[in-house]
Parts: C-alpha cells; structure tokens; sequence
C-alpha cells in the first residue's frame, strides 16, 4: 500500500485525504435540494484533482471507493460513477461520455495470475467503457474489459468478456440478449 502512496503528489495525498475523511459521505443527487447539489459539485472538485482527466460535467456518487488508484480513472463528459462504486486495481478505468452507472457497481482492473501454486502475481489491465453506456446496479466489470459504445449492462451481470457496440447484455457471466434497435 505505502509504495502507492508513494507515487502520488503531496497535492493529490492532500485531495485523497479530504475525499476519503470528507467528501466520500456527503449525499448525493436532488431530493437533497441546495445541499445535495453543493454536495455533489464539492465532491467533482475534490475529484477532478485525484483523477486522471476528466470531462467539464461528470459525477461520482456517494461511497464511491476506487482506493488508491484514482489517478489511473479517466472520466468523459457527462460520465456518472454510482453510489457506492468500488473501483480496484492498478490498470486505467477509462470512461465515456454519458455513462450512467448504477449503485454498487465493482470494476477490477487486476487479478491474480492462476498458472501456477501458491500466489504468482498479478495481471493488470485495463477497463474501457464506450460512449452513451447504460449500466446497471450491482454489475461486476473484470480486467481487460471494453464495453462498446450504447450499449446496456443489466443488473446484476459480471462481465467477464468484451460487449460489442449496441448489445444489451446480463446474467453471470453476461451473454448478449440482443442488440439496440433504433427508430427513426
């Protein structure tokens, strides 16, 4: 843990400080009127100094954990992490715009390698979610994944394998139920 704190900027230490004794527990979204919002702009403040780039309007709701690995979060415009996201591992999280994202949701951008006995390291990669995603609560996203552009993750899923532009996919691991049709 220590050598990843190592990494940071005494700044950045100071932002993950006040987020995670502070901003983490403030309450999120409108039917908390005036405090709800100055809740949900302190907390983009507070993030827009740990991440790594983010978009002009973006969202991270309340208990949202992604430890020390903040700096490795890329956020789009107008891309929402859920209540009570937790976010793991040492490889990017590069997120669209317009992602909705519900509460619960997990992403792991490591794992342990399984080649051999005992603990034989770790496999880091990353997580890329596309353009105008739609996920729901309490999905698991695993390392190495990219989820394509519109497409929806029901509830519940563990997304073990990449979702192809347009799919909407769920279940465990989450298989493609069919595509998006578009009307005119």
């Amino acid at each position: 843990m220590f050598d990843k704190v190592k990494r940071h900027t005494p700044k950045r230490l100071l932002f993950y400080i006040i987020y995670y004794f502070f901003a983490i527990k403030l309450s999120y979204g409108d039917r908390w009127g005036v405090f709800g919002r100055l809740s949900h702009e302190f907390r983009t403040f507070v993030c827009r100094r740990i991440f790594k780039k983010t978009g002009k309007i973006f969202g991270v709701g309340k208990n949202a954990d992604f430890g020390f690995g903040g700096h490795l979060i890329t956020m789009g415009e107008c891309a929402n992490i859920g209540n009570h996201a937790w976010i793991r591992g040492n490889g990017e999280l590069i997120l669209g715009d317009h992602i909705m994202m519900g509460e619960y949701v997990m992403i792991y951008t490591q794992d342990h390698k399984i080649s051999g006995k005992g603990y034989d390291g770790s496999v880091v990669r990353p997580v890329k979610i596309g353009n105008h995603v739609w996920i729901g609560g309490r999905v698991t996203i695993l390392k190495g994944v990219t989820i394509g552009d519109n497409a929806v993750v029901g509830a519940g899923s563990v997304v073990t394998k990449d979702v192809p532009k347009d799919a909407i996919v769920a279940g465990n691991p989450a298989k493609v139920i069919r595509m998006r049709e578009y009307s005119v």
